[in-house]
């Protein structure tokens, strides 16, 4: 995979050793420094310091502050790197000591994905994010209400986002994954129609996160939908909710995708009150042929009508989707019939040619 270091050699049985200990007298060598300059401080900079915590994994917390105001992050990129070829070593040298074969191939497997996961939190060049309209479904040659950021990694092969955000999940990169993501999403917002929200999605506990609320303070936080993702049930509503109550006051609004595809997006709707409820592809997908998901459509149109929220069908393919989900008033939609996900310049309607191409795109579609 592009983007990362190849691993040492592994042919000297003494070289993971020989690099360990190398990184581990870099970092004494960092730290004796530090010492020898808190000995020579000035004595109001030295009582500041004394009143700062004795304990280490408070005093550690304490330097993330730091080194995120201080540190370029091509130096912080560079350290983490070093700090995974030093746990690639631990985990081959452990690997070593396993008498079962199946087992081992097992470690070895997990420590491969959490490397592959890393390199691509890292490499930004390996995360894409594509955008798909999401339109007015009367009149979808218009303007995009907003657009939907998905993520796409370019490697070799390709593979699609839930593998990589399953990997990321079973090497406890989950939270860091989809903040990159967040990140990537949120760089296209200025490039938007003024009137078009960007929606993108997170989990529940990226969503409660700091790291998470500081990104969406450095946007125009009124021109962002969250969806809220999650197939299993929710136990800690109440963090949810005030994260959420934080986030609307900022004027995010709040999505719940993936509606009727479970228990869990129904809870979702009736516990957090979002503000646009996201109907799940498998629901729409030919329910012009289905009564009985049109007639479920039909419903959560009048629900949604009685809570105050707006419907979003996702992956209208047909035009006979479309009318049906016109004639059931679900107001917006988006899927492959109006714009596949591409990236931004193919997608954003930046000039007479680009519009002329989408209205090309769409000629299909029904006025």
């Amino acid at each position: 995979m592009s983007g990362r270091r190849e691993a040492r050699p592994q042919s000297d049985a003494g070289l993971p050793l020989d690099g360990l200990a190398t990184l581990i007298r870099a970092w004494r060598r960092h730290w004796d420094e530090v010492g020898a300059i808190q000995q020579s401080l000035p004595l109001a900079a030295r009582q500041r310091v004394e009143r700062l915590s004795t304990d280490l994994d408070t005093a550690l917390a304490q330097t993330r502050h730091l080194f995120a105001l201080e540190f370029a992050p091509e130096a912080v990129a560079a350290l983490r790197a070093d700090l995974d070829d030093a746990l690639r070593m631990v985990d081959t040298m452990a690997g070593g000591r396993v008498d079962d074969p199946d087992l081992a191939m097992r470690h070895l497997a997990a420590t491969q994905f959490a490397l592959n996961v890393r390199a691509v939190i890292d490499a930004g060049e390996l995360l894409e994010m594509h955008l798909q309209p999401i339109v007015e479904l009367n009149k979808p040659l218009a303007t995009p209400t907003g657009y939907e950021a998905l993520a796409r990694f370019q490697t070799s092969p390709y593979e699609p986002p839930t593998v990589w955000l399953e990997r990321a999940a079973s090497a406890g990169m989950q939270h860091e994954l989809e903040l990159s993501c967040v990140r990537a999403a949120l760089a296209h917002l200025p490039s938007l129609p003024d009137s078009a929200y960007l929606a993108i999605n997170v989990s529940p506990e990226t969503l409660v996160s700091a790291e998470f609320a500081r990104l969406i303070a450095e946007v125009d936080a009124d021109r962002v939908v969250v969806e809220v993702t999650e197939h299993q049930v929710v136990r800690e509503y109440d963090m949810l909710l005030t994260a959420i109550g934080d986030l609307r006051r900022q004027g995010v609004r709040l999505a719940v995708d993936d509606a009727g595809a479970g228990f869990a997006s129904f809870r979702h709707v009736v516990e957090l009150c979002p503000e646009i409820i996201k109907l799940d592809i498998h629901l729409i997908r030919r329910i012009s042929t289905d009564h009985s998901r049109a007639a479920l459509v039909r419903s959560l149109v009048s629900f949604a009508a009685d809570v105050g929220a707006t419907l979003v069908a996702e992956g209208i393919e047909t035009q006979d989707d479309l009318l049906t989900l016109r004639d059931a008033q679900v107001p917006l939609g988006q899927g492959n019939l109006f714009a596949h996900p591409g990236p931004p310049p193919e997608i954003l309607p930046t000039g007479r040619r680009s519009r002329s191409a989408a209205e090309s795109r769409h000629a299909c579609v029904t006025a």
